[in-house]
């Protein structure tokens, strides 16, 4: 919709950087060619190392400085380059676990042909006259392309650390090529590499890895050669949807009530001219000069680009008087960029995260469509636009292993290009039958996916990267949103299943949000506290869905946007009115995650298990984040994370409140990433998940296990029950055999604002106490806390020293925290206490005085515990168990909830096993001994489905079902009730008594 998109006036912004200083050349050079292997620049003459004839360095073209190698050859003539290339064998493997890659060897060169021809250059690597191996570079293109080769896996032959020769054989015809940045050998992360037009039998493999949605760009190609949808004259009513689709993505999506500064838009433009254009093409670059070459190189990023692309075509569209000058500048950009390599067949060496490059690009060739035609540019751009948007996609299929990788990418950021390529078919019929196939494929794609793999899961989480990951959630719905509003209304929408299961998954955003920020278990490897659901997905369906439009009018910001104003008043119109804000308890298992809200506070418990890894880390993201799902309890009852106590300076991210874990060093604690891209750990233990009875409470358990490659001895097992704002946290079986470093328990750890209270008594700032024994506590955001007698506390307030999850800088702030001391190695330690939301010192006190729930059994085999108010007991069973009272046997490690309304019994049960597959994962053990070798990317059972499990819980009583499904068994005295459960999900029923 025109009116509420985002966007802003042109003013002439500066679209692209400034132009970096450049190193010095020449001695760049030097030292670059004096390396080991050596690294050649070819800026200001022929190496020594390189013979043969007809080379001379020119500076017609060039892609790093001004100059490179120009070769004017005769037919498969010879270029000789004697240095040692120092290949070295590596454990890599075709098709191996991804974040467990390391970094492999591999060639890289840039060339570049001034007339395409059916014919190759080939590569000779060897030792003097002797190849040993050797690759063919297709020259079917004009202008720069990449080749990105790796030794060991895309080269004809078998390497050798002792090759010392590399050899460049002309193709079979006389002519110039120019050669630019060579390097013989540079260490690369081996998914990097993409096959294309010129080298299209390397990396196999990435046509099956998670960005295959990117890397198989040259697949995909293929497909839209070689499929094609059925095309026949459309129906008055297809013609009718066609022009309605039609108006809303050219009136309300794209165009942009702007005023272009002409002058400005050709300064930007004249800036890009002459200057290699980039995405992650110098990933290549060795460490040791690196930031230097970048200078050097001085490339404009793509993004630059094709968002300047998208401005261009604004102004276009909006100011007629303008459209000659800036119908020039696009075609300007257009014709750079083709020069530079971003065309149809090429991938660049590496096209990883196009998408988020080439948003602008894909927005702005429907709206210069005509000025395209006019310049005899169109066909290309469009064979361009359809090979960059992999529009060969929708014909592959959904079988092959990695079929949803990364959907929530291309919901985000490719989408809109494959709708755009679809819109630009020369005829209304062709239009239509594309349309009917990209709508047939996103209704697919936002259906349920099986097992662990991306996309959206039945319970209304979603995943990214193999786990539930929200931010990623949040950008593919705002990319994907104003797409389903567009298609909307006639015959190219969405399903109405497919469209109930984005609905749901958006709506449950906005209930593991806070206000709108996500709790700090759920925010994956960006523990900011400031990752956040979008508004923008709310804003584009709420006119055609009322009760997203009841959640837009909530979540609207204190300051909304004219647009958003009038929304709202459309909405009002229509009698549309905010939602209140959502209430209950909902078990998530998809994610191991409890929420549970009374108005506009939560609280959220996080867990891991065998199939949901524990936590992401990346180089440069999330170092400390290995406690992150260790059972971490989160209160967010005062709007953001930071006002209800979460800062990152200074936290000490040992100490996350809930969560069992060994207190570290910071040097300990922090993500091992040797030899691997990301660290996605995996725990032996099936159990981690949640359970709620009516919507409205619920309970969480879990059996730790830490990854042996850290402290594999570390367990507890724990649980948490949540009854209105009472919370109960319980532990048994703690121990570990770390006998260096303590093992706590936290309760809280909160930025210091107010008063902190110890069983009535106001604790000072700063203070230090590692022996307290306290009845109650109240921190300084108005949590309480009881314990149950014979624990240890210790309690903190000071200025607290920490570093930066993403680059390990020093930080400080100021903290209150408390924690249960379990001691060092300890053995079958415990723990009990209870948190009560938003409450004071006198209303502990109380608490303290009659405890208001009772814990009727704590051991390694169960956690039970009753609630006074809610009549709700809770049973967390980790082995199968023998009980007293009205639940007499569980046959299953689950979660049960019961509770008595009137001579009925209501009883709300989940397996939190998602039973992906059954048995261990032999991969992962040795010897018996779980030693957790791959991450998730790799495991077989990636799409496996949740398997049904038929559950018994064996009542004293004669019962029978009254509501809900289950089975009931009555023997003598007893009575089974047999539960299927699958996916995780409750099942809640009610039984009455036998008459």
């Amino acid at each position: 919709m025109a009116n509420i998109s985002r966007r802003t006036v042109i003013k002439g912004a500066a679209l692209v950087p400034a132009l970096p200083a450049m190193a010095a050349p020449a001695d760049l050079e030097q030292r670059a060619m004096a390396m080991d292997p050596p690294v050649f620049l070819l800026e200001s003459a022929v190496p020594p190392h390189f013979s043969g004839d007809g080379l001379a360095i020119g500076d017609q073209v060039a892609v790093c400085g001004k100059h490179s190698l120009r070769w004017d050859h005769t037919e498969r003539a010879v270029i000789t380059v004697r240095a040692p290339l120092r290949w070295a064998p590596d454990p890599y493997r075709l098709g191996d676990d991804q974040a467990w890659q390391g970094l492999v060897d591999a060639f890289c060169v840039w060339i570049h042909n001034e007339t395409l021809v059916d014919d190759v250059v080939r590569f000779e690597f060897g030792r003097g006259s002797k190849t040993d191996v050797w690759f063919e570079f297709h020259l079917n293109y004009s202008g720069w392309r990449t080749a990105w080769v790796r030794y060991a896996y895309d080269m004809h032959g078998r390497p050798r650390p002792d090759m010392d020769t590399l050899r460049i054989v002309a193709p079979r015809r006389t002519g110039r090529l120019h050669l630019d940045q060579l390097m013989l050998n540079v260490p690369l992360r081996p998914d990097a590499p993409c096959r294309d037009h010129q080298l299209p039998l390397i990396a196999p493999e990435g046509d099956e890895y998670d960005n295959q949605h990117w890397q198989a760009l040259y697949l995909f190609d293929r497909l839209l050669a070689a499929r094609k949808p059925g095309v026949k004259p459309p129906t008055p009513e297809e013609s009718e949807a066609l022009r309605a689709l039609v108006t809303r993505y050219h009136d309300e999506y794209l165009v942009a009530q702007v005023k272009p500064n002409v002058a400005a838009l050709t300064a930007q433009t004249d800036a890009l001219m002459g200057r290699p254009v980039h995405a992650y093409q110098s990933q290549i670059y060795p460490v040791e000069i690196a930031a230097e070459l970048k200078a050097f190189v001085d490339p404009v990023t793509l993004r630059a680009c094709t968002d300047l692309m998208k401005t261009i075509a604004q102004g276009h569209q909006a100011s007629p008087a303008d459209r000659p000058a800036l119908a020039a500048l696009y075609l300007k950009i257009v014709d750079h960029l083709r020069e530079q390599g971003w065309t149809r067949g090429s991938c660049q060496g590496t096209i990883h995260h196009l998408g988020y490059d080439v948003r602008g690009y894909y927005d702005s060739v429907y709206l210069m469509r005509d000025a395209l035609r006019a310049a005899g540019r169109f066909e290309q751009v469009r064979a361009d636009l359809d090979w960059l948007t992999g529009l060969g996609r929708i014909f592959r299929g959904w079988k092959h292993r990695m079929a949803h990788g990364s959907i929530m990418d291309l919901f985000n950021t490719t989408f809109r290009g494959m709708l755009a390529a679809v819109l630009l078919r020369d005829t209304e019929a062709e239009q239509v039958a594309y349309l009917k196939a990209l709508r047939d494929w996103l209704d697919a794609a936002l259906l349920p996916t099986d097992g662990i793999q991306d996309g959206i899961k039945v319970d209304g989480t979603a995943f990214h990267h193999v786990g539930f990951f929200p931010d990623y959630v949040r950008d593919g719905f705002t990319g994907l949103a104003p797409l389903v509003y567009v298609m909307s209304g006639g015959a190219f929408a969405v399903s109405p299943e497919a469209y109930g299961r984005l609905k749901q998954a958006l709506l449950m955003q906005r209930v593991y949000a806070g206000r709108t920020q996500w709790p700090i278990s759920i925010s994956g490897r960006n523990p900011s506290g400031a990752t956040a659901l979008s508004i923008v997905p709310f804003q584009w369906l709420a006119p055609i869905d009322d009760e997203i439009g009841g959640a837009f009018l909530r979540l609207m910001p204190a300051s909304p946007t004219p647009q958003q104003k009038e929304l709202a008043a459309r909405l009002a119109a229509k009698g549309v009115t905010a939602e209140p804000s959502p209430t209950g308890n909902w078990a998530l298992n998809y994610a191991a995650l409890t929420v549970h809200r009374r108005g506009d506070w939560q609280v959220t418990v996080r867990g891991h298990n065998r199939y949901l890894w524990s936590t992401e880390i990346y180089v440069g993201a999330n170092w400390y984040g290995r406690y992150n799902t260790y059972g971490q309890i989160q209160v967010v009852h005062r709007g953001t994370n930071l006002d209800s106590g979460y800062a990152q300076p200074g936290y000490d991210w040992n100490r996350r409140p809930g969560a069992t874990t060994i207190h570290t060093s910071l040097d300990a604690l922090k993500g091992d990433l040797t030899g691997a891209i990301e660290e996605m750990l995996l725990t032996e233990s099936r159990f981690g998940g949640s359970c709620a009875i009516d919507g409205r409470n619920g309970m969480f358990a879990m059996d730790l296990r830490e990854h042996p490659k850290y402290e594999g001895t570390h367990r507890a097992r724990k649980s948490v029950f949540l009854f209105d704002d009472r919370i109960v946290a319980l532990g048994t079986g703690i121990g570990n055999a770390d006998g260096a470093n303590e093992t706590e328990t936290t309760l809280f750890q909160t930025t210091r604002t107010g008063r902190v209270v110890v069983d009535g008594t106001d604790v000072p700032f700063p203070y230090e106490r590692l022996d307290l024994q306290p009845r109650w506590l109240l921190d300084d955001k108005n949590i309480g806390y009881y314990l149950a007698q014979g624990q240890r506390v210790g309690l903190t307030r000071s200025t607290q020293s920490s570093r930066n999850n993403a680059t390990e800088a020093p930080t400080t702030g100021d903290f209150s925290t408390a924690w249960i001391r379990h001691g060092a190695a300890p053995r079958a330690a415990s723990y009990e206490y209870a948190m009560v939301v938003d409450t004071t010192a006198e209303r502990m006190a109380a608490f303290a005085a009659d405890v208001p729930y009772a814990v009727l059994r704590a051991d390694d085999a169960a956690h039970v515990v009753a609630d006074r108010a809610t009549g709700v007991t809770g049973y967390a069973i980790f082995e199968r168990v023998r009980l007293a009272g009205r639940v007499l046997e569980i046959d299953t490690p689950s979660l049960l909830m019961t509770r008595q309304e009137g001579d009925d019994l209501v009883l709300a049960v989940a397996d939190p096993d998602l039973r992906l597959y059954g048995g261990i994962d032999h991969d992962q053990y040795e010897r018996g001994r779980y030693v957790g070798h791959y991450s998730p990317w790799s495991r077989p059972r990636l799409t496996s489905p949740s398997h049904p499990h038929l559950l018994k819980v064996t009542l004293a009583g004669r019962w029978r079902r009254a509501e809900g499904r289950c089975e009931t068994r009555v023997t003598g005295g007893r009575t089974v009730v047999v539960f299927e459960t699958v996916h995780g999900i409750p099942v809640q029923v009610r039984l009455s008594p036998e008459a």
